[in-house]
């Protein structure tokens, strides 16, 4: 007897947690914080405001973003306790529908046994719904063509939007602001950068955007944003308080409207002075910073790497046309590169400026150094022909090369002629000085004449190389 009044009690404490649990909406608030990493996430930091009843209540966000990560997710408000977070989505497609309505009799419009060209309603039980739907008819199994169904109603939680639900314990009754944290997909930045030279690449303008492309399909009206530049790790699974101190930090003082660039732990961040609208789909492009005389450093270089086999006949190889840039103030640059596509603008003969060539950059911090690679020279080549190959031992060769470079232009050409090696390797000759920048390279720093004789340049050495 005393046991069974003891679940009565319990089951009346059930049916009074149940009562004093009552949904109510979030009002929906612009001017959410958005941090950009570029590595196709973004932290997202909202506010909402909520009326809450004394004691339990269902708190219903509407308006989040499909691409939300519900393990990220993280809420707070002043006197208010959260217990449990749900994220639904079931979005409404004709298979989702469908699987809803399996096993239930459904009205179809299918083609009429008696009368190929006429159309009859039937009543149809549905089976199965894996590879497209499967009626029972009667006593038959129906696995022929239809072409209407008829759903009596939309099923109990479909829905087109995405929602986030908290199960809440306020202290007192009232008005608060619930602070919402999350991490999601589909936000992506990356740097691209415009350099414009002159003539003799000596020199140019260099403007740096950041591209902000936004895929997931959810809008943000008057957002502050920070775009973070480095590679930012993540486990499967953290939560998304490991980013916080993205959103927090405060930004160095800067030129208004503009970005505004500090230090991120080992990373950059880049903080817009003004609020933004972002559509749901798109990009937009914000200007990081200009820097409108860089010094640069213009160089045509060619590489072989030298195998340990027998070569037959000439080889071609490819002679590269690279700009350096040094990322410091005396060169007239001096700020943090975040990783990006260069292009490069150079003016022709009457001072038409036509892309002279695309390159994609690590992050080059400040004291770093940018290496453009453009494209291949059309006027300089190189060929090569082994003139001897000799095997010293099991793990040891020594070998001979011709190397020929042509210039077809009216005036010098610098080359840089690379040569990289496996293993121990020894000079033995060579008809050109080099240097040994590390261990395994030796280079030829070369001033090609014209070809106005018809006579190319050429460099012989023999090398011993142990491997």
């Amino acid at each position: 007897m005393i046991r069974l009044i003891s679940r009565v009690v319990c089951f009346a404490l059930i049916v009074s947690f149940v009562c004093f649990s009552v949904e109510v909406q979030a009002a929906v608030t612009e001017g959410a914080d958005l941090a950009v990493y570029n590595s196709g996430r973004a932290q997202v930091t909202e506010s909402r405001s909520v009326t809450l009843p004394e004691g339990l209540a269902s708190v219903v966000f509407k308006n989040v973003p499909m691409a939300l990560d519900p393990t990220s997710i993280r809420a707070e408000a002043d006197g208010m306790r959260v217990l449990d977070v749900e994220y639904h989505y079931q979005p409404v497609s004709r298979k989702s529908l469908l699987d809803a309505f399996i096993g239930k009799e459904l009205n179809v419009i299918m083609p009429d046994p008696v009368d190929a060209n006429a159309r009859i309603l039937r009543k149809a039980t549905l089976l199965s719904n894996t590879d497209g739907p499967v009626f029972q008819v009667g006593n038959e199994v129906y696995l022929g063509d239809y072409d209407v169904i008829m759903l009596p109603e939309l099923p109990k939680g479909s829905r087109n939007e995405p929602s986030l639900t908290l199960t809440t314990e306020a202290v007192l009754a009232g008005k608060r602001d619930v602070q919402l944290e999350y991490l999601m997909s589909g936000l992506n930045w990356q740097a691209d950068y415009v350099l414009v030279t002159n003539k003799a690449a000596t020199e140019g303008a260099l403007d740096a955007w950041a591209t902000l492309t936004n895929t997931s399909g959810q809008a943000f009206n008057a957002a502050a944003l920070k775009l973070v530049a480095g590679e930012v790790y993540r486990e499967q699974g953290r939560r998304g308080s490991m980013l916080k101190s993205a959103m927090v930090m405060e930004a160095a003082s800067g030129a208004p409207q503009g970005m505004v660039q500090a230090d991120f732990s080992q990373y950059h961040v880049y903080s817009l002075e003004r609020r933004v609208t972002l559509a749901s789909s798109g990009t937009k492009q914000f200007n990081l910073f200009s820097a409108p005389q860089v010094s640069i450093k213009q160089q045509l270089v060619s590489t072989y790497h030298t195998g340990n086999g027998l070569r037959n006949g000439p080889l071609d190889q490819n002679v590269d046309l690279t700009l350096t840039m040094h990322n410091t103030a005396e060169a007239g640059a001096g700020h943090p590169m975040p990783a990006g596509l260069v292009r490069v603008f150079m003016p022709t003969s009457d001072e038409d400026l036509l892309l002279a060539g695309e390159s994609r950059i690590g992050h080059v911090g400040v004291g770093g150094e940018a290496v453009l690679s453009l494209g291949t020279a059309f006027d300089v080549t190189v060929r090569r022909t082994q003139k001897e190959f000799k095997k010293l031992g099991k793990n040891s060769y020594e070998v001979s090369w011709d190397i020929e470079i042509q210039n077809s232009r009216p005036e010098n050409q610098s080359i840089l002629l690379r040569e990289t090696f496996s293993g121990q390797w020894e000079i033995i000759n060579s008809s050109k000085d080099f240097t040994r920048p590390d261990a395994g390279t030796m280079e030829y720093a070369l001033a090609v004449p014209p070809m106005a004789d018809g006579k190319p340049m050429h460099v012989e050495y023999t090398v011993q190389v142990t491997y």
